[in-house]
Order: structure tokens, then sequence, then C-alpha cells
């Protein structure tokens, strides 16, 4: 059972002053709101209360009294406010019965969940008239395709089921889906960037990068074979969604795999000149980054490419799985082709295998940067799907560079 104190009661006072106080600057710019700072406070501190009292009493009817007393109040002030006001909507009301839950989350000790959701409340009422003007301006095809990414990243995906399949076990359902709904992700967040603003191919190449780079760049490639002119920008673009490979997938996900500060500082010295590379490079090529007069994709979820694209990483996913199965032995070979496509998995692959003692810290390290390496390379072969020829020469000539400046700068430690 949760200890109550001082300290976890202050918690309470200060999530339910989260959303207060964005109430109370709402109140100012002429909003109406019932709920305040102290009303806000007064709401989370009761459901702390009532935990401290079942805690004490030991018995779940208060728990049950306390949710019955905030709604019973909750919907006598809507009801009140919809008859004098004649509006209906209910959010504030809503938000006050979640203030609520957060003193109870407070009092039984789930301090991340309660803040998480103080902070979400207080976000949707701050930008409530942005999110509304947003909606007033979503097209039909644009919610179609919405609703499409819900139904199979949440409704379709969980149903298949996660195991290997076929000869040699080359074909799991559940992830080739998986990969679908990444590559889905990724076509749609370009989508909603070039379509925000026509500066945020740069945005789209880095946040997309955090999930998968060689997604990122089968997008880019598929927009350059559309725009004509862009071959330079997209190029740059492609080249520049090797930063967060390297800091992210590789660097990020060796230090939390194995919290070993040895191997992430011998791993960073690659990592970190080849994001120096980019860095430099973005600063020198900035204004070509983000081109003015790119065409925005005419579908969100251009589902022939979609599956395409999708089919075309998971045969590299399946071959890799194929190799390791054959040469289970030959693990320079196995991280090689692990990596094409994958490199997060591979990488926290080789932490695993180092934190349990079965390779060294000079292996790992050599193995982490040909994950590297192999990742940035991988893009001079895709960048061969690209009808281009100034974007393929720089994306080919540009990846392979990369990685050599990689294994050079790892060979020299």
């Amino acid at each position: 059972m949760h200890q109550l104190s001082l300290l976890s009661l202050l918690m309470a006072i200060g999530i339910g002053a989260i959303v207060g106080l964005v109430n109370e600057y709402r109140k100012i710019t002429g909003a109406k709101i019932f709920m305040g700072l102290r009303t806000s406070i007064f709401t989370s501190m009761f459901g702390y209360v009532i935990v401290a009292l079942y805690e004490y009493l030991n018995s779940p009817l208060i728990i049950v009294t306390g949710f019955l007393a905030i709604t019973v109040v909750a919907a006598s002030i809507y009801i009140e406010r919809a008859r004098a006001t004649k509006i209906l909507g209910a959010t504030t009301y809503v938000s006050m019965f979640l203030v609520f839950v957060d003193g109870v989350l407070v009092g039984l000790g789930d301090y991340l969940i309660a803040t998480a959701i103080s902070v979400i409340v207080a976000t949707l009422s701050f930008y409530k008239t942005q999110l509304l003007s947003a909606i007033k301006k979503i097209r039909r095809e644009e919610l179609l395709a919405l609703l499409d990414l819900l139904v199979i990243s949440l409704v379709i995906l969980p149903l298949l089921p996660n195991r290997y399949i076929g000869p040699m076990g080359f074909f799991n359902p559940y992830q080739f889906w998986l990969v679908v709904v990444v590559v889905s992700l990724i076509f749609f967040g370009e989508y909603i960037t070039l379509r925000a603003s026509k500066r945020g191919l740069l945005a789209f190449s880095i946040i997309g990068g955090l999930v998968s780079s060689t997604t990122v760049t089968l997008s880019l490639i598929d927009l350059t074979n559309r725009s004509r002119g862009y071959g330079r920008s997209l190029a740059l673009n492609t080249l520049i969604s090797n930063i967060p490979l390297a800091l992210i997938q590789v660097l990020a996900a060796v230090y939390f795999t194995t919290y070993s500060f040895p191997l992430t500082a011998m791993v960073a010295v690659p990592a970190l000149a080849l994001t120096m590379v980019l860095v430099v490079l973005a600063v020198v090529t900035w204004r070509e980054l983000s081109p003015t007069g790119l065409e925005t994709p005419t579908s969100p979820l251009p589902f022939r490419k979609i599956i395409e694209f999708a089919l075309l990483l998971f045969v590299i996913i399946a071959a890799a799985r194929v190799v390791v199965r054959v040469a289970p032995n030959l693990l320079l070979l196995t991280t090689v082709f692990s990596a094409l496509a994958n490199v997060l998995g591979i990488a926290v692959a080789i932490g695993e295998l180092y934190v349990k003692g079965l390779i060294g810290l000079h292996t790992a390290v050599e193995l982490l940067t040909i994950s590297l390496a192999t990742g940035v390379a991988e893009k001079a072969l895709l960048a061969l799907l690209a009808r281009d020829r100034v974007y393929v020469l720089l994306v080919a000539m540009g990846s392979v560079a990369l990685a050599a400046l990689t294994m050079a700068v790892a060979l020299a430690l």
C-alpha cells in the first residue's frame, strides 16, 4: 500500500494547479470557465483525501462514494450552466472529473500517469480554439486517411498472430503488418508536415528518421519521382536523416540497453563524428533543405506505394532472418544483414550480447559501428530506385562517403 505523505499531498496540489493556471489564463482572455485555480486544486485534493480515507478505513466504499460525489457535482454544475447559457459543451466538466482522478492517482502513488493526464487536459484546454480551427480545415480524404491509419494500427495489427511461419520461419504476419504501419505513419507524417508548412521537409526528415531513416528515404524517393527539379534538396534531406539514426537508433539504444559508459563512449566517437559532418552540411545548405515550392503529396496514405515499400523492407528483414538461421556463427555477416532496414533492432541485440558477457567491449564497438555504417550505406542502394540523376548521384556518393568516414573513425580508435 502506498505511503501517504506531505510531499504527495503537495504533488496533488501541484497537479491540480497545472489545469487551474491554464484555466485562469483562459478566463483573462474572455473564456467563461467555472473551474479556476482554486477549484482545480480543491478537486485534486478531494481525490487525494478520498484515497487517504480509503487507506485509513480500508473500505472500498470510500472510493465508490468519492467517484459518485464528483460525478454528481460535475453533472449538477453542467446541467445548471447548460440551462442558463444554452451551451451544451461539456469539456470543462469532464476535465473536473479527470482532475479528481489525478488526485486519486497521486494518492495511489502513480505520479507519472497523474502528471501526464493533467498536462494533456491543460494542453487541450489551452489550445481549444486552435484545435477547432484546425479541425475545420481537415479535408474529407485526410479524415478518411486518419481513420484508415487508426484501423490498420489499432484494430488489424493487434489481431494478427505474432509468430514465424513458412520455410525457415521467414514470415511473421504481425511483423509484416507492423512494417506496413510504420511506413504508413511516415507517409502520413510527410503529408501533414508538407501540408502544414511548405518548409516542413527538414522537420519531417529529422522526426521521421527517429522512427526509420530507411522509410524516410523511400518516401523522399517517391517525392523525388513526383516532383521535378528538387533532387538536390531531397538528396540532402536523405543524408540529414542519418542524424537521428546515429544519435537515437544507435547511441541512445546502446546506452539504455547496456547502461555501460565505456561502451557508449567508444560508440559515441564515430556516431558523433558522423553527426558533426551532417550538422555542418545542414548549416551550409540550410536554405536548400526546406524548398518552398515543393508539391504536397496528393494522398495522405498512398496504399499502393505503402504496400510496395513495406514489402521491400520486409523482404530485407526476412532475408536477414534467414541469414541468421543459416549462419548463426558468422556474427559479422549477421550484423550486416540485420542492420539493413533495422539498425535499432541490431543495436539493441548487440547491446544485450555485451551485457550477457557473450562478446567483449571492442567486439561490441566494432559490430555497432558496422551496423551504423550499414544503415548509412544502405541509402546508396535505395537511391537507385529514384529517377532523378542528381538525387541518385548525391545520395549514393554521400552515403558511401559517410559510411567510410564512420568506419575510418572507428578504426582510428
